[in-house]
């Protein structure tokens, strides 16, 4: 009886963590080259906590395409580089169970959650978790700048091939 009461104990924890890693995620958001429907929810998720909309710039990460950003910026990684930046997003998903500050993952917490946690994140004890928070703003951030909208909203004028009008002669590199 003992046995087969721990035999259903722990099909059950098994079943539960299957659920809180790999099920339970949206469909994917864009048709990828790299990333997973998984990999999808973490980047939209940190990218709305990151930049909301209804602000001063009223785009938000998603309806920036953060998610499409991030997946040709992966496309044309190495397979090393694209490895650790999937880690990277595996740590950004699980970090608020992992380290006990919430028994969610990150996609599953609402935006004051997400907030709460990429504030945890940023200020961390742990080294590797500080700069992880930094990579994934580099990231998002980069991918929201590369935004044509965002970019006219805070004044930026688009110059994405600065050397290339140098090397052509041209001496007004950006206007």
């Amino acid at each position: 009886m003992i046995p087969l009461l721990l035999g259903a104990l722990g099909a059950l924890a098994f079943g539960l963590l299957v659920r809180a890693v790999w099920l339970g995620y949206p469909p994917p958001s864009i048709v990828a080259r790299v990333l997973t429907a998984r990999e999808q929810a973490v980047v939209a998720a940190a990218a709305d906590a990151l930049f909301p909309g209804g602000g001063p710039i009223p785009l938000s990460g998603t309806e920036a395409g953060l998610v499409a950003y991030v997946d040709d910026n992966l496309a044309r990684l190495g397979p090393r580089a694209r490895s650790l930046v999937r880690l990277l997003f595996v740590l950004v998903e699980h970090g608020p169970w992992l380290f006990g500050n919430a028994p969610s993952r990150f996609t599953r917490l609402s935006l004051e959650g997400r907030l709460a946690e990429l504030a945890r994140m940023a200020t961390s004890r742990i080294y590797f978790r500080r700069v992880s928070f930094l990579s994934l703003r580099a990231l998002l951030s980069m991918g929201y700048l590369a935004n044509d909208r965002v970019a006219e909203r805070i004044g930026l004028a688009p110059c994405l091939a600065p050397f290339e009008r140098a090397r052509a002669g041209l001496h007004e590199v950006c206007s």
